[in-house]
């Protein structure tokens, strides 16, 4: 896009919030040079729901793997919220097992955890131990479009930040992502190759974007884990997923 087109280009792209069809703007405001120009797309009375294939901001493909990742997401999460407290407490405890059976746990000083929500893995007892093995735990807090780590030595020091999410304060010892020796990530999806769904909204994406996935652990439930699940090239993998069923090595090649 040109930038001396740009303010055109916005203008025909602005939408009403509670409308389905973009502005349409009349004949006479419309610049004749915007409308001679072969790169752009005058739109006037397209359906905003119905895919449009000449854009290559949104193309097909893009489109596609939007729908499935919000069909898988839309799915397993509605699986999760009928699990019962009694099923979380009890996966939850040996998916624990497993992780701290793993010489990669025993041998990390420094441990990132993330505090569950929403019938998420229970981390609680994660922490208890490694504290009482003597290792530093840090929590994730929001800050701008990235995740910040800070250390915890209580979970009582744990506040709802952003998005209600209990997270550590920022008068506490804030740690550089790179000097975590083990990042445990939450997620909605897994599959084989480590590859992870998130909740959509990409902070451990763009905080995790330079990390070897080797320090990354995912820790779900079972069911939670798929043979292939739909990702794009921004999408953060992991290199080992902790489940109540064991422990999966991501596969090569994902």
């Amino acid at each position: 896009m040109l930038r001396k087109n740009r303010k055109v280009w916005l203008r025909y792209w602005t939408l009403h919030l509670n409308k389905t069809k973009p502005l349409i703007l009349k004949d006479k405001k419309r610049p004749r040079k915007f409308e001679k120009s072969n790169r752009r797309i005058l739109l006037n009375s397209v359906d905003c729901n119905e895919p449009i294939s000449s854009l290559s901001t949104f193309g097909v493909k893009d489109l596609k793997v939007f729908e499935e990742k919000r069909k898988v997401r839309s799915d397993l999460l509605e699986r999760r919220s009928r699990l019962t407290f009694q099923d979380v407490n009890k996966h939850s405890e040996k998916s624990t097992e497993n992780l701290l059976g793993l010489s990669h746990f025993r041998k990390a000083r420094r441990v990132a955890l993330y505090f569950p929500t929403k019938n998420e893995v229970r981390t609680e007892r994660i922490f208890e131990k490694a504290k009482e093995c003597g290792k530093e735990v840090y929590f994730p807090r929001v800050v701008d479009l990235l995740l910040e780590f800070y250390k915890v030595d209580d979970l009582s020091e744990l506040s709802p930040g952003k998005f209600g999410i209990p997270e550590p304060s920022r008068d506490s010892t804030k740690i550089h992502v790179n000097d975590l020796n083990m990042i445990i990530v939450p997620g909605v999806a897994f599959d084989l190759w480590g590859r992870r769904l998130g909740y959509g909204k990409g902070y451990y994406d763009r905080t995790l974007i330079d990390i070897n996935k080797e320090r990354l652990v995912g820790l779900a439930y079972g069911f939670q884990v798929l043979s292939w699940i739909p990702t794009e090239l921004e999408d953060k993998g992991v290199g080992l997923l902790i489940t109540e069923k064991g422990i999966i090595f991501a596969q090569e090649g994902g």
